[in-house]
């Protein structure tokens, strides 16, 4: 793992959290995202289904160089390429793409690629994935499912992501999850139809809390 990866998965290690922007238009997602860095979330993902995706995450990127952007739903090597001319920091991938693993380790990219099961997650780890995204989390073991991985698997940091509402970080974080990533239960279609800023960041500052309050432990911090 070289330098600027492991400091990157440092820093998530300490964050806890990934809000994921999934909308339906660019203009949307800039405003979402907007209000989740404000409201003290550090990474944020630009999933490629979001129209002009690359042009929201330039933009992003000049716009709060102090926060992580990256790009989400990584299917093919020229989306991993466009994601990295617009200055992101990390990518996800919905599955275990051996070519975009290779390539985060030739470019120096934080790749998590998606798995779902132990043989999945063992195989991204062993490509070279620094860490890995367990996915759908919810739907498929949850909180219990990362504490029975943990057991025969302790180094493998794992980003629990799908269907994590707020009173189920906790769990998560204490269960050995790196971070969780949550997306439509943060920013949901509703509150960005309403444009309703005040509720969408009322709610990122609670889950911006559920991860600090865990992560200000030593139980928290976990080796990587």
């Amino acid at each position: 793992m070289s330098s600027s990866v492991s400091s990157l998965i440092q820093q998530l290690n300490t964050d806890k959290l990934i809000g994921i922007v999934r909308t339906d238009t660019s203009e949307s997602a800039l405003w979402a995202s907007s209000v989740l860095i404000e409201a003290g979330i550090n990474w944020i993902e630009i999933p490629f289904t979001v129209p002009q995706a690359t042009q929201v995450m330039e933009q992003l990127v000049e716009q709060y160089p102090q926060a992580n952007i990256g790009a989400g739903t990584v299917l093919e090597a020229k989306e991993a390429l466009q994601a990295l001319g617009a200055g992101c920091k990390f990518l996800v991938a919905p599955v275990v793409n051996e070519p975009l693993i290779q390539l985060g380790l030739e470019q120096d990219l934080l790749v998590l690629p998606g798995a779902m099961t132990p043989t999945e997650i063992y195989k991204a780890w062993s490509l070279g994935a620094s860490a890995v995204k367990f996915f759908p989390a919810q739907a498929t073991g949850g909180v219990d499912f990362i504490s029975a991985f943990r057991g025969p698997f302790p180094k493998i940091p794992l980003v629990a992501t799908g269907g994590i509402e707020l009173e189920h970080v906790p769990g998560y974080l204490m269960a050995g999850a790196l971070a969780v990533g949550v997306g439509g239960r943060l920013v949901s279609k509703q509150m960005v139809l309403r444009r309703d800023e005040q509720e969408m960041r009322l709610l990122a500052k609670c889950y911006v809390e559920a991860a600090q309050n865990f992560s200000k432990t030593s139980a928290g911090q976990l080796a990587v």
